[in-house]
């Protein structure tokens, strides 16, 4: 039975409590972001995390810090708060459903030196099936030095091993899944998604404008940092970042998107990245470009995104 729980009080704690490399599933602890959580509230949480000044991955670019590792922050205290506020084993899966983040540009300008973040974290809509969770949305406030620097709504579902598996059917089985996976095509030119090295490009070419191929370079020490059998949910936000900065003319950064994870993207069919061109709001800042994503694999959607760039200032 699935039911709606009101905000629980838990036990005050007057102490950030650490984090582990395991709670927000990482393998590798130089990835681990997180540096502790207390509850503040009903259902409410004070999150801290680190910036890194240079990321291996998340590294920023002309001078500017990325806004995906701070959405990067947000994946890691979605495991670690089901785990240690809300009784969920290891072992269990969570799936994003959905994930919308804005940032205000500011906070994306400064970069070089590390960076302390604190993330208010309040979950809301808490679904539990039976005693376990099932899923439930959380809203964040991120802030750096005080000020605020983006805004993170995203909702989940909770998943028990033997959901998962039968989710998952055949795709379930990891050594299956690693062995059917079609090699990575041939990454497009790094310079055009605001990259420096190949190998951290997720699109080869499809033959066609607007169009590419889905590349899961399973080797990738960030975004496979340990064995999945599909697509992570940060391989696809980094897809639709570079699809989007492509379309721009000039060096770009992304301030928001607002998602919708419909599928799992399997490893073994190419995965087609398409990227639309939209009108802009009026009154919005000069330069800024919204542009239409969408991920189609086996003949349906996987996922899709709209997302906003704006222009970098020069470093």
């Amino acid at each position: 039975m699935l039911t709606s729980t009101p905000p629980r009080t838990r036990e005050p704690q007057l102490r950030s409590r650490p984090v582990s490399a395991a709670e927000v599933h990482k393998t590798d602890v130089d990835e681990l972001l997180l540096t502790g959580r207390r509850p503040i509230g009903a259902d409410r949480f004070e999150v801290s995390a680190r910036w890194p000044a240079d990321h291996r991955f998340y590294g920023g670019a002309h001078g500017s810090r990325d806004p995906l590792l701070l959405i990067e922050c947000v994946r890691q205290a979605i495991p670690m708060l089901c785990h240690t506020a809300y009784d969920v084993p290891f072992g269990f899966r969570q799936a994003w459903e959905d994930l919308h983040f804005r940032f205000h540009p500011s906070a994306l300008r400064a970069a070089g030196a590390p960076s302390a973040i604190e993330l208010d974290v309040t979950c809301t809509d808490v679904v539990r099936r039976g005693p376990r969770l099932a899923g439930m949305t959380m809203d964040v406030r991120a802030s750096l030095g005080g000020a605020t620097a983006a805004h993170v709504r995203t909702r989940f579902s909770n998943q028990s091993p033997a959901v998962y598996r039968r989710l998952r059917g055949p795709y379930a089985d990891l050594t299956a899944a690693h062995a059917r996976a079609l090699p990575p095509g041939r990454p497009i030119d790094p310079r055009l998604v605001g990259r420096e090295r190949p190998e951290d490009v997720v699109l080869s070419s499809a033959g066609a404008p607007g169009h590419w191929y889905l590349r899961s370079d399973l080797g990738h020490p960030v975004l496979f940092d340990h064995p999945v059998d599909h697509a992570p949910g940060m391989l696809l936000l980094e897809a639709a970042r570079q699809a989007a900065l492509t379309l721009s003319p000039q060096p770009a950064t992304v301030v928001a998107m607002k998602t919708l994870f419909t599928r799992y993207a399997e490893f073994d069919t190419p995965c087609l990245v398409k990227a639309t061109p939209l009108t802009a709001s009026p009154g919005t800042p000069e330069g800024t470009r919204v542009t239409l994503i969408s991920m189609e694999q086996n003949g349906g959607s996987v996922f899709g995104a709209e997302v906003t760039t704006r222009p970098l200032p020069p470093a």
